[in-house]
């Protein structure tokens, strides 16, 4: 007897990546850019779900049946919301670290 079984009932949907992935992008953006601690907070949530997701699409079991159930879009955009969802929150890093330079600057150019 030979029995198949699916992966993609075991692994998540589409949907649930790309909005796990944009509300820690989204809001990691707008929380980072008011504080900086806040990337404690997001970064091991993204780097759980990140690293157990790209390890089953990399194993070698696992990986060719998702490919063969759900197709190469489904690894592309997994990739892509974990891309996404890692570099939004840098982006907010970046501008809270810009509004510091910027009002740093302003301080100085009053007191001349």
């Amino acid at each position: 007897m030979f029995l198949l079984f699916e992966v993609m009932d075991k692994e998540p949907s589409l949907p649930f990546i790309w909005g796990y992935f944009g509300v820690i992008g989204i809001a990691g953006f707008f929380l980072v850019r008011k504080h900086p601690a806040f990337l404690l907070l997001l970064v091991p949530l993204w780097l759980l779900e990140s690293v157990l997701h790209i390890s089953e699409l990399n194993d070698p079991y696992v990986g060719p049946n998702i490919i063969r159930e759900a197709g190469y879009s489904y690894v592309v955009q997994s990739y892509v919301a974990i891309v996404i969802g890692a570099s939004l929150p840098i982006l907010g890093f970046v501008a809270w670290v810009r509004r510091k330079m910027q009002a740093k600057s302003k301080e100085v150019y009053t007191k001349e």
